[in-house]
């Protein structure tokens, strides 16, 4: 199954979020710690937490609605990744015909 993790770091501490876990033959998952100057904590989200956006986001996609996201939103999403692909080609050199 192998670990699901994000880490969010800040200046004063970091959230780690660990929605797998694969480590001492354990695959237990949902699980967030916090770590600030006002210490450590650590919340088991089992059962607390999912995925609703991804379930609304093929609705909308099935139904032509906009519960998810906007279509605005949607199309301004892609034209900034594919703005950023341009970006990233240019630095390498990268030329499209």
């Amino acid at each position: 199954m192998g670990d699901g993790r994000t880490v969010i770091l800040g200046t004063d501490g970091y959230i780690e979020l660990r929605k797998n876990l694969d480590v001492a033959k354990t695959t237990e998952g949902n699980h967030v710690f916090l770590v600030n100057n006002d210490g450590e904590q650590y919340f088991n989200v089992g059962g607390k937490a999912g995925y609703p956006y991804f379930g609304q986001l093929i609705l909308d996609c099935l139904n032509r609605t906009e519960n998810a996201m906007t279509q605005e939103h949607a199309f301004k999403a892609a034209e900034i990744c594919v703005k950023a692909q341009m970006v990233a080609e240019k630095a390498k050199g990268i030329v499209r015909g």
